[in-house]
Formats: structure tokens, sequence, C-alpha cells
């Protein structure tokens, strides 16, 4: 699909920058709907309260991330058309399109019910061009003209897009909006909105979601380009991942889960001590087993939760594409990113550290993507970090006393070693059972400075994020 005024590329891989799709949305609507409001609020994060007709259609580009699905790169054009246009200047700017986005203002009836026939008027003049090379006869002479194929009425994605969501004033609505978990999410990404009853949802919301299904569109929002919330970014970004999923397919801009999958599913097991068959040694190594393993599972979790918080922030676009990222980098990517009226803090947490949003208008939300990274941070690292500063200082003690307790044995009670039953053991299983006292022993010395190196290096995360946000 074209991206720009004047592509005439159908979709594919090849109408992309490389391997980059481009992709091209209209936003349409009545007059004072705010179009022009969604659109920089999407494409700039930037709002405007003067009114200012679109007279002509303002065309917007830009490279942008999309982490849905998975870390795409996209090249996307936003065509905003003005509310009172030639009819027949409609084709010249639905050309190649890819989707388009339907605003209307949720507070007005009249807006809600003209969206169908804004519908019709994108999918009526939509088309898909494509060259096609015409012979003339004998061969000799080659023409190319561009073949238009009218889209698909049925299928075209084109969303609903509820505006001026702020000024709903019906009676205790907002707050129970307010109360509803951001994480409640349906399986396709976008915000679950009506969690609620029927009867709880104002008569505009209900006459949008009436709409929705008389008219076909491809999904109905509600947003707020007054407020940098995120609800107009999840609404178009809703709308991309399906053309992603239709136009380019899921498979190819999907990160590789498999393994992922796969690992998440199976119960780690981690290898502990072996045994010598002697009561007072294996009593001993089966209790030392039990921090051998913790250990090991704590620094395996730490290292997944550092690796998938520095992940996380390359894929929302706010970390560049290092391996070698560390967690300041993130921390500073973070703060950089939460938002122009908020502040990002760092508060006591237990032992730890947790980060704390904090902004001077009480309706402020951080992005999406920066809720759920601060998400991870705070469920994820910040838990595995608390856990080794609780739990490590206390199992090297206990590792300390059992080896302790292990060289007074060896030297006391050796003979439970040389003798079964008051009868000499064969040579060859004395040694055995004394490589395994001795190889026991060395992986609990290990452990212990294992369990040190954790303790060192969540301090020193401590230190570093503190450092970080002094100022």
């Amino acid at each position: 699909m074209g991206a720009s005024c004047s592509s005439d590329q159908t979709s594919g891989s090849s109408g992309g920058i490389g391997d980059v799709p481009k992709l091209k949305i209209a936003v349409v609507g009545d007059r004072q709907v705010g179009k022009s409001c969604v659109v920089s609020r999407y494409m700039k994060n930037q709002f405007s309260p003067m009114y200012i007709p679109t007279k002509k259609p303002v065309i917007e580009s830009s490279v942008r991330k999309i982490n849905i699905p998975g870390h795409a790169v996209v090249a996307l054009t936003v065509w905003d058309i003005p509310g009172q246009e030639d009819i027949d200047l409609y084709s010249t700017y639905f050309k190649n399109l890819d989707a388009a986005v339907v605003i209307v203002d949720i507070n007005d009836s009249e807006s809600i019910e003209m969206a169908p026939v804004w519908k019709r008027i994108v999918v009526n003049n939509t088309f898909e061009t494509s060259p096609v090379v015409e012979s003339s006869e004998g061969g000799k002479i080659e023409t190319t003209t561009m073949e238009k194929k009218p889209v698909d009425p049925e299928t075209f994605p084109v969303l609903l897009l509820g505006n001026k969501f702020d000024l709903v004033e019906e009676d205790g609505y907002k707050e129970k909006l307010r109360q509803m978990k951001a994480s409640e999410k349906d399986e396709s990404g976008a915000k679950t909105i009506w969690n609620i009853t029927e009867e709880d949802k104002p008569e505009c919301v209900r006459l949008m979601d009436k709409i929705k299904q008389k008219a076909n569109f491809y999904g109905s929002v509600t947003a707020s380009a007054r407020d940098s919330d995120g609800t107009v970014a999840e609404g178009i970004q809703f709308l991309l991942r399906h053309v992603l999923q239709t136009k380019y397919g899921l498979n190819k801009w999907k990160p590789k889960e498999t393994k992922k999958v796969k690992a998440k599913n199976k119960i780690e097991e981690y290898d502990g001590l072996d045994m010598t068959e002697i009561e007072i040694f294996d009593s001993i190594f089966k209790v030392a087993e039990i921090s051998v393993k913790k250990v090991k599972m704590l620094t395996d979790y730490h290292n997944k939760c550092l690796g998938k918080l520095r992940e996380s922030c390359t894929n929302a676009g706010i970390l560049g594409e290092d391996d070698a990222a560390s967690l300041e980098d993130c921390m500073i990517a973070l703060r950089r990113n939460v938002g122009e009226q908020a502040k990002l803090k760092v508060k006591k947490d237990d032992d730890f550290c947790k980060l704390d949003v904090t902004s001077k208008d009480p309706d402020f939300k951080p992005e999406r993507y920066i809720r759920i990274l601060l998400k991870i941070y705070q469920n994820e690292f910040a838990v595995v970090c608390k856990a080794i500063l609780k739990e490590c200082p206390a199992m090297i003690s206990k590792l300390k006393d059992q080896d302790a307790e292990l060289s007074t044995l060896c030297e006391s009670s050796w003979e439970e070693v040389e003798l079964s039953n008051g009868i000499p053991r064969p040579k060859d299983e004395v040694n055995k059972i004394s490589d395994i006292i001795v190889q026991n022993r060395a992986r609990m010395q290990h452990t212990k400075l294992e369990s040190a190196k954790l303790i060192d290096k969540v301090e020193d995360y401590k230190k570093k994020i503190k450092a970080e946000f002094l100022w």
C-alpha cells in the first residue's frame, strides 16, 4: 500500500522502505469533532485548545516503532481530511488507503449518527492501484496503465473513535472508569473498557455500540485528544495491529516466542547435591541443597527479569538496539518518556526502591507502554531484588555453619565412611563417598560466593538508581 501522496504501490513488503511496511490511514468526520487534535495527539503527543478549521488535507508522516504486534517499525502516513470537502476529490485522497478512522464527538448524538455516512464515503472512494502492462498489436509497443480495484466494503477496516470523552458528565461514570484496572485488556491488546453492566454505560456510548454493529465498523473506542492518557494511541494502534496482521502477516512482524513460551510452561529444575547414603552427612546435605537450588533460582530469575526489562524498553522504542544497555540506561529512558506533565521519582520499598509517577494533574496517566514497563520493573525486577536482599544473607550464614559442621564430621566421624555395619567398605566406594563430600562442600562454597555477588549487584543497583534520580 502506498503511504505517501504519490505512491501507487500495492500491499506487500515491497510497499515499504526495505522490509519496513508503509501504512496509509485517513482520518475523517464532521467539522469540530477534533480530527486534527486526534492526529496531533497520536503523531506528536500534543494538544492545542485553539480551534483552527482544516481547509485542505493535512498529511502527517512518521517512521514509528509500534509495539504491536511485537516490535515492528512502520512508515506511517496519516491524512487529516477536512470536514467539508469536494466529494470528487475523495478518490484522490483515498487511493491505496490501508485503513480509516471516523472521528465523532461522543457528546453529540447527531455526530455519532453521521458515522455510517462517513464510512460509506471512505469505502466507496477507496481503490487499490496496480500497474498493468499492455502490448500493442504485434507486441512492438508496451504501455503501462494503473488498474483501479475497489476495496471490499465489508472487510475494509474502519475504526469508529468517539473523541471528547473527557466531557462525558454522566453521574458516577467517570469514577467507575478510574477505578477499573489498567491491566484489564482483551486478547487483541486494546483496552477492555466495558467491564461493567450495560445500564452503567452513558447513552452516547450505547449509541456508539449500536452504530458500530449496524454499520459494521471494525471497532469502536472512546478517547480524549485533550488528555495524554494514551486512549488515542491505544485506539489507533488497535487498528494498526489488524492491518499488520491481515496485510503483512502477523508471524512476519511478531517476535519468535515459541522457545520462550515453552520455557514459561516448563517448571525449571535445578541440580541438587549428590547423596552419600550416610545419614549423618546426608542430613546436612539435604538442608544445604535447599540453599544451593534457591540461589541458582534467584540468579536465573534476576538475569531474566533484567533482560526482560531491557528488551521491553527496546521494544517500546525508548532504548536503542544495544545488548549492553544497563539498568541505568533503562531508568534514564523511563524518566525521559514518562510524560511532559509528570515526573518519575524513586521511593524506598522495603530494602530496595520503587519508581513512582507524580503529576500536578490529578487525572494524568502515563502512556500504556510506560505503565507496562513500570509494571515489569515493580512486579518482577524489584521483587527479585528484594528477595535477594532478604534471603541471601541468611543462606550465606546457614551454608557457613553447615560447612563447619561437615568439617567437624570429617575429622571426628570418618569411620562412618570407612565402615558399613562394622564391615570395611571397598576402597573404591570410600573414595567415591569422599569425592561426593568434597564436591558438595565445593558447591556450597560456590553458592556462598554467588549469593554475595547477588547482594553486591542489588546494592549497586540501589546506589545507581538513587544517584540517577537525585536531580
